[in-house]
């Protein structure tokens, strides 16, 4: 068994998620290290917040980051370990910690400090993200660039699912446009428009920011988000996860190229099941796992 370790990314988000590892005190260290960092405790959020509080870009992020890491390190507890890593968006963070690229405290840092200048960066500003399911990546682009004004794919999320991103008005056109192509589009829950040239005021904080906190060299490779690619380079890493602040994610070479590196075994640390279910239109042959409770996660060791 080769096993690629996927970190959920925003918008898997719910309430009581993951609160099952709370058992667990490799788990519960996450969550005090956030409120060591963050000044306040994630925890009440995490399990007891509604979904308008965990919708709020300025919790969501540092929320998904504690329960990402807080699956991994219960499978750590028990004796799973990955063979390399991918994170989904603000997963890629989660995916860094686990490879001991940055620090856990850092961490935290830098993602609260992502998700308040993705949030200031559009702010007045009407915008959206939307799901187009059955199209084409090609059409769906060639969509977005007719249109003009600002609206470009986010997330390459599987061969039957493109998420794109920008101006409000821009991204409904597009999905009524792509109706022409028999695809169905899905406005997304999400209060900022990631992964597009918006994000560039985000960008800068976050260049800013990374050069005053150590990226070290991963001790397994991480699949990066901006072009699907394994590395061990901290400094390479470092400017890759920078990178995808305005840039698509490109999932879909991340498990095609994981695939013909010989991985065999895809686990989801994080809630919901959305990357497994990815993995399992990508490459099919590939097993998939995905957990929302500690008990779940028995199947990996029977």
């Amino acid at each position: 068994m080769k096993v690629l370790l996927g970190f959920s990314g925003q918008g898997a988000q719910h309430p009581g998620m993951m609160e099952a590892f709370f058992t667990v005190k490799e788990s519960r260290f996450v969550y005090d290290v956030a409120k060591e960092v963050l000044g306040r405790d994630i925890v009440e959020i995490c399990f007891h917040g509604t979904d308008e509080t965990l919708l709020e870009t300025h919790n969501t992020q540092p929320c998904m980051l504690a329960s990402d890491l807080a699956a991994a390190y219960a499978l750590k507890a028990r004796g799973l370990y990955a063979d390399a890593v991918s994170g989904f968006s603000l997963g890629e963070y989660a995916a860094l910690v686990y490879a001991g690229v940055l620090d856990l405290h850092d961490a935290f840092s830098l993602v609260q400090l992502r998700s308040d200048a993705m949030q200031n960066a559009v702010k007045g500003r009407k915008v959206a993200m939307a799901a187009l399911k059955k199209a084409p990546l090609s059409v769906v682009d060639t969509l977005c660039k007719e249109q003009g004004g600002m609206v470009m794919v986010a997330n390459i999320n599987s061969p039957e699912q493109v998420v794109i991103s920008g101006d409000e008005a821009d991204v409904i056109a597009v999905v009524e446009k792509a109706k022409a192509y028999h695809a169905r589009g899905v406005l997304l829950p999400v209060s900022a428009p990631f992964h597009c040239p918006l994000m560039e005021p985000a960008r800068l904080v976050l260049e800013q920011a990374f050069a005053s906190v150590p990226f070290h060299d991963a001790s397994l490779p991480v699949y990066s988000d901006v072009d699907g690619e394994a590395s061990l380079s901290g400094e390479t890493l470092k400017q890759k996860v920078l990178l995808q602040t305005t840039h698509p994610v490109q999932w879909v070479s991340i498990v095609e190229n994981a695939a013909k590196a010989g991985f065999d075994t895809f686990v989801e640390a994080g809630p919901g099941h959305t990357l497994s279910a990815f993995v399992k239109k990508i490459v099919p042959e590939m097993i998939a796992y995905n957990g929302e409770s500690y008990a779940d996660f028995n199947q990996l060791f029977l």
